[in-house]
């Protein structure tokens, strides 16, 4: 009796002993490993390509090396910092806080052809596209140093946009063996009218300081 007693009590200190073990194996520790903050500028920033007042260009658009032109804008136009795609750059103020946004930007190649650009411009004015036979019967054609200019006078206000800077674009395109060539004024409906002129006479002084190498 008293050996069955001994032997029972060893075997309850085995077990006793043993189960601690287990749940020592078993216990499943999790641990929150912090993610690393993002770094200011880690993100890859989109440019001119993403362009605030919105450039006629595909995503894929070759982009032109640097290429200085010369030009003759008038005396109120702010000149503004350039980039590796704008050429020229300008502010032009109004009443009541209204501005228009005035660029020439250059690209290597056809960069989508006439149509295509005019109707991203209607888009960016929440307006529907066209086709082809409208944007000729809309048109108007520039001489320049540049070459041809077609230029399209387009009207709209993307819902949401501030009148004061938005709800009108005036734009010309040129393409030839140098690239292609996007003149774009874009801002207050009123403000770009009152500018159409000059833009439509500064298109026609624009011509390259230097050699295009596409």
């Amino acid at each position: 009796m008293i050996f069955h007693r001994t032997h029972l009590c060893l075997g309850l200190l085995c077990v006793c002993a043993w189960i601690p073990g287990c749940k020592d194996k078993d216990e499943i520790k999790v641990y929150r490993v912090s993610k690393p903050e993002t770094q200011q500028g880690d993100a890859p920033e989109n440019g001119e390509m993403r362009g605030q007042m919105g450039f006629p260009m595909s995503a894929d658009a070759p982009v032109a090396p640097p290429s200085q032109v010369t030009g003759n804008p008038p005396q109120n136009w702010e000149a503004q910092p350039l980039s590796s795609m704008r050429q020229a750059s300008y502010l032009v103020k109004g009443d009541n806080g209204a501005i228009a946004d005035i660029s020439l930007v250059t690209l290597a190649g056809p960069a989508g052809g006439d149509l295509d650009n005019v109707n991203r411009w209607l888009s960016q004015l929440g307006r529907p596209a066209i086709t082809g036979e409208q944007l000729g019967q809309m048109a108007r054609h520039v001489t320049s140093p540049l070459g041809e200019v077609t230029v399209v006078d387009l009207e709209g206000l993307p819902q949401g946009a501030d009148a004061a800077k938005d709800g009108r674009i005036v734009a010309g395109i040129v393409s030839g063996d140098s690239g292609t060539f996007f003149f774009k004024m874009r801002g207050n409906a009123a403000l770009v009218e009152s500018q159409k002129a000059a833009f439509i006479q500064w298109i026609g002084t624009v011509r390259l300081a230097g050699p295009f190498h596409p």
